[in-house]
């Protein structure tokens, strides 16, 4: 039973790591693309809406796709029970949205807002039907199924927005491409699952789900406000170019969090829950999950930081270079974003939901408070804030962790600061020496990048530690493709 849920485990990792990859090229190809077609006004215009409108995607989850997964049972009903939920759920976050359009136009002072507001509002519905679906193939280990539908909804969104840029539509081109992502997301989960909903059934106990939703939801609300709070102050500030610009450096950030954090959660969550009452295996798991968080994502972000200038002259153009110190402080904090993560899964696996609320309730408005105060000095000054807040965030949440679960959050903490002390911090420092030796920005990446891997493979010869680290992710790697 054990190595079964291993192998699985190492196969799912495997499946979205390829998925992952290739969503990777994917929206990296379309966001070099549309940066050349579209203004920082453009961008700054859609995240206007988007950052205000989120929340309400967190709300039409409720929190019943992660109740859903980390159940130890799920009746057929039941399972419907929740479909209905979500969706009734959508369909008011909907009606709620659209009703807004008039706030939303007075607070930014843009009446091109208006239809931007309604054309997205809708989605709500189809994510509120789609949240029971994916979380049945996600509750099933069934990652495959899960990656064609990510790939694919990817695939046509990218391919409808850069030709909708290229035909000359604007801001048009993102909100179309964030429209066909859904809707083709959510048919292709339907048509994957081996799941159809029955009608509510009523009188049936669900309030097991509910109140491991309502941790999930109040700390998911929390985060979006953490998350998006930047976005608003700096769009109500200093308006919609310098809000565009922000929103390149971010989602540069946000693409390997996308690509690897975010789908890793549909490995890790699913499998740490059926050993949640095995404290061996789940410390055991804890500390592989934060090997490839620190390994991968801790180390994209080190090394991206000290290539900044290079990389956004390659990806943006020279217009956008404004944006270099705004991602060095983004990726630096990223790091930190990165390894949070852990936390987040352990509550959620152990069902301790509102515990974490009761963290988050404290915490969340610490850092809103950090990040407010970068505001006077732009969108740099935000970005600083924002990382501030997340190491900050990191430090308290193992903390916390150690202090409240059974968890060894000391061989955790320790784990971490050597990566960033002994891996990170040196290979970002070579990468940076490497890239001052050439001028051309393309020679500075490759020199970078090869110095960054030359250090990676002293650390590796000279400290045990890393380099039976390294060796783990290594084995994991060959497992998860089957060799």
């Amino acid at each position: 039973m054990a190595d079964d849920l291993g192998r699985a485990a190492s196969r799912g990792a495997g499946i979205t790591v390829i998925a992952q990859g290739m969503r990777f090229l994917l929206q990296f190809g379309s966001t070099v693309v549309l940066a050349r077609l579209l203004l920082p006004a453009d961008f700054g215009l859609v995240a206007m809406v988007t950052s205000l409108t989120g929340m309400a995607e967190i709300i039409r989850d409720f929190g019943l796709s992660s109740a859903a997964i980390q159940a130890k049972t799920l009746s057929d009903k039941e399972r419907s029970n929740l479909f209905w939920v979500n969706l009734g759920v959508g369909a008011t976050c909907a009606a709620l949205v659209a009703a807004a359009e008039p706030a939303i136009v007075r607070f930014y002072g843009r009446p091109a807002l208006g239809p931007i507001v309604f054309a997205l509002a809708w989605l709500f519905v189809i994510s509120g039907a789609n949240t029971q679906f994916r979380a049945e193939l996600r509750r099933g280990l069934r990652f495959r199924a899960l990656a064609l539908a990510d790939v694919l909804s990817q695939a046509l969104s990218v391919a409808v927005a850069i030709t909708m840029a290229a035909l000359g539509h604007g801001y048009w081109a993102i909100v179309c491409q964030q429209i066909t992502m859904v809707v083709v997301a959510f048919v292709m989960n339907v048509i994957n699952s081996h799941w159809r909903p029955s009608w509510y059934t009523r009188g049936l106990p669900m309030r097991r789900f509910f109140q491991y939703a309502s941790g999930v939801l109040g700390t998911q609300v929390l985060g979006y406000t953490v998350n998006n709070v930047d976005n608003v102050a700096i769009g109500a500030v200093w308006g919609t170019g310098p809000l565009g610009g922000y929103t390149r450096a971010y989602q540069l950030l946000m693409v390997p969090i996308n690509q690897i954090n975010a789908p890793l959660s549909g490995v890790v969550l699913p499998v740490l829950s059926r050993v949640q009452d095995q404290p061996a295996r789940f410390q055991r798991y804890l500390h592989r999950a934060q090997l490839v968080n620190a390994y991968l994502l801790g180390l994209i972000f080190a090394v991206g930081a000290a290539l900044a200038g290079p990389v956004v002259m390659i990806l943006f153009g020279p217009r956008w270079s404004y944006i270099t110190p705004v991602f060095v402080a983004l990726a630096i904090g990223g790091v930190f974003r990165a390894l949070t993560q852990l936390s987040y899964w352990t509550f959620l696996a152990l069902g301790e939901t509102t515990m974490q609320l009761k963290q988050y309730l404290w915490t969340r408005p610490v850092m809103i408070a950090m990040i407010l105060a970068g505001l006077p000095w732009g969108i740099t000054g935000v970005a600083v804030g924002h990382s501030i807040a997340f190491a900050w965030y990191w430090y308290v949440a193992l903390r916390q962790l150690q202090a409240r679960t059974p968890v060894d959050a000391r061989a955790l903490m320790t784990q971490a600061v050597g990566c960033m002390a002994l891996v990170m911090a040196p290979c970002a420092l070579a990468a940076y020496l490497g890239s001052r030796l050439v001028t051309n920005p393309w020679l500075q990446i490759a020199v970078g990048l090869s110095f960054a891997g030359v250090c990676l493979g002293v650390v590796a010869a000279l400290f045990r530690t890393q380099r039976a680290d390294m060796g783990h992710i290594v084995r994991a790697v060959r497992a998860s493709a089957g060799m």
